[in-house]
């Protein structure tokens, strides 16, 4: 009988250590297998917040004036300006003229007066045709213009115009190249 019992207790002593050895070879393979988590580097000492993927909806009186998504931002308090990068503007410009979609390499967004500066690689189409690139344009809330000192090239259909220089009120469409001008017509075949 104390040989049943012996072996009972080896048996049981080796099933607890067969399951032990289990349980430990596999939360093992799990911790090594994890990715840590990224960390995050220190932000500059004017930086409050830092966020990545936002989407900023801008209303008026209950109507939507506009959208702006960026891939990152980061919130200077010192200053109320938001640093974005990846950056798209969808203006609510109605009318004729439909939406406008501005995307840009980077903006800043003043929080006190709601305007929007772009800069870098900007482009813009609107829902009716109307194209232009740039290197850089504020969005001016207020007003809700479209205004920039640079060189800019806009097609809008058969019309296409270089120039210094443009305003461009989106409520209305009432478009004005300031300087250094040149138009082209072009005629669709068969007109």
């Amino acid at each position: 009988m104390l040989k049943l019992n012996n072996i009972r207790r080896f048996l049981a002593f080796s099933i607890v250590m067969a399951v032990v050895s289990v349980t430990v070879a596999i939360a093992l393979k799990v911790h090594r297998g994890k990715i840590p988590a990224e960390t995050l580097s220190r932000l500059p000492g004017t930086i409050d917040v830092a966020m990545q993927k936002i989407h900023y909806t801008e209303t008026r009186n209950g109507l939507k004036k506009w959208d702006l998504l960026a891939d990152q931002a980061a919130y200077d308090k010192e200053r109320e300006v938001v640093h974005l990068t990846g950056v798209r503007l969808l203006v609510a410009a109605g009318g004729k003229m439909g939406d406008i979609t501005l995307t840009a390499d980077r903006a800043d967004y003043d929080s006190r007066s709601k305007d929007v500066k772009l800069v870098g690689n900007v482009e813009a189409k609107s829902v009716s045709g109307l194209k232009f690139t740039t290197t850089s344009v504020t969005y001016l809330a207020e007003r809700s213009m479209i205004k920039t000192a640079d060189r800019v090239m806009l097609s809008d259909g058969q019309l296409t115009v270089d120039g210094v220089g443009m305003e461009l009120m989106t409520a209305t469409k009432d478009l004005r190249i300031m300087k250094d001008v040149t138009a082209t017509v072009t005629r669709g075949a068969g007109k």
